[in-house]
């Protein structure tokens, strides 16, 4: 008599958090070895997904083969509502309390934009001296209150997972009006002081930020902005420092936008390096014993991922929104800044045009609305600026004429992006594009070193 002999397949089943190897029969029903191994198929509503995606019926034989990836999943029932935890609002409700946050930062910046236009030395406000701290002083106070108050986050079916733009935006506007008004208007270059004063006030309230909301996926969004401010700070102090204009620091951070958002990736998924490298093996000479050996690496689980993925979108998310910002709101110092001579008015014009161009078509390869259009929006006010500032400063036939053909431009390059927008596809128009993103991404930063005379410095520093 013969015998049938028993056939067995490894396999990695995924229940949840739980990973694990087990041995499927060939001869029996997948749930008997599902069960066997401790696998609860009874008292819950489960499906067994195959690693390609289809539905496995486990009360049939198993065909499964040999290193297959098996995957436990519960799903939702159907009309389940979830409730809310407490503090908490809907996606798509009204957050009465952001929205006064939000006016309130909006009135600071206005104040703050008045005060800029109109608050110089000689200006109409110069003796509301007193007005202009009691307004410094009322908005600081308003900013720590928004740093104690504000949740980092708002969800509703998945707490601590998105991000709230509030918790930033909120004390950065406050802080920087406060530093701004706080700055009298009698002292010697008074808006280069005010501005560096302001971007180092709201570096101070997003670093508080950050540190509450230490821990959180929230981190990384308020970490880059603390760090770019900071680093906003730190170039307007050392022009003001050196005794150079206000529109040098402008056109440097303007002319970095482009370039810090095409890196800004790179720097989003923070992995360790031992898990990537088990240094441990080959750190044996006598070079690298007595270093440090990184930690070593561990199983990737979706559960330790869910997090770091989370983190990383939302410093993506944040970084697209900041860098795309900085050229719109420094441009126009630039521009109303009085011309040096044809080189610098020429390197402000390709400048300009670099940002938009970059900005355009940076966004192509995004994943998600709001990464495809907040550059294009930025590129867009920044050609309405160029456009407005060029034509109201130079009224005659020239100014009219740049700003024409400026206009025409962004309305050229707009109309190609519909088409685009809505699935057309081509290899030659997407090769030109890429060589025309690298070399605007590329100059974008020289042509700001130009445009901020900086060659005129060099040259005297060194005469």
């Amino acid at each position: 008599m013969t015998g049938t002999a028993v056939q067995w397949r490894r396999v990695t089943v995924v229940d949840g958090v739980d990973r694990r190897e087990i041995l499927v029969s060939t001869l029996s029903p997948l749930s008997d070895s599902l069960r066997n191994e401790g696998i609860d198929l009874e008292s819950r509503s489960v499906v067994v997904i195959a690693s390609d995606g289809s539905r496995i019926d486990v009360s049939l034989v198993s065909t499964v083969a040999d290193g297959a990836l098996l995957t436990v999943v519960e799903p939702q029932p159907a009309g389940r509502a979830k409730t809310l935890p407490r503090g908490r609002v809907g996606a798509g409700a009204l957050d009465f309390t952001g929205v006064l946050w939000i006016s309130a930062a909006s009135v600071a910046a206005i104040v703050a934009m008045v005060t800029a236009l109109a608050g110089g030395p000689g200006g109409a406000v110069e003796g509301l001296a007193a007005l202009r701290y009691a307004a410094a002083a009322v908005f600081a106070l308003l900013a720590v209150v928004a740093i104690l108050t504000i949740h980092p986050h708002r969800s509703t079916q998945k707490p601590g997972t998105v991000f709230s733009a509030t918790f930033v935006v909120v004390p950065a506007m406050l802080a920087f009006s406060a530093g701004f008004l706080a700055i009298p208007t009698a002292l010697e270059a008074s808006v280069h002081l005010a501005i560096f004063a302001g971007f180092a006030a709201a570096a101070l309230a997003t670093a508080g930020a950050h540190v509450r909301s230490t821990g959180t996926v929230a981190g990384g969004a308020t970490g880059l902005v603390t760090v770019t401010l900071a680093a906003l700070a730190a170039l307007f102090a050392a022009t003001l420092v050196l005794g150079f204009d206000v529109s040098v620091s402008a056109a440097l951070a303007a002319g970095a936008a482009p370039v810090a958002l095409r890196v800004l990736p790179t720097f989003c998924l923070d992995i360790p390096d031992g898990q990537l490298l088990e240094y441990g093996e080959f750190m044996r000479n006598r070079w690298t014993v007595r270093g440090a050996i990184p930690e070593g690496s561990h199983p990737v689980t979706a559960a330790g991922m869910r997090p770091v993925m989370a983190r990383a979108r939302m410093q993506l998310r944040t970084g697209t929104v900041l860098f795309s910002a900085i050229p719109a709101l420094l441009v126009p110092m630039l521009l109303v800044a009085p011309g040096t001579g044809v080189i610098s008015d020429v390197a402000t014009v390709v400048l300009v045009a670099t940002i938009i161009v970059s900005f355009l078509l940076s966004p192509r390869r995004a994943n998600s609305p709001l990464l495809r259009w907040t550059p294009r929006v930025g590129a867009a006010i920044v050609a309405l600026e160029f456009t407005v500032v060029r034509g109201l400063a130079d009224p005659g036939l020239p100014g009219l004429v740049l700003a024409a053909v400026a206009l025409v431009v962004a309305l050229l390059v707009a109309a190609t992006m519909v088409p685009i927008a809505r699935g057309t596809r081509s290899l030659g128009i997407s090769r030109t594009a890429d060589i025309l993103e690298n070399l605007a991404t590329a100059f974008s930063f020289p042509a700001a070193f130009v445009a901020a005379t900086m060659i005129d410095i060099l040259r005297g520093a060194v005469s």
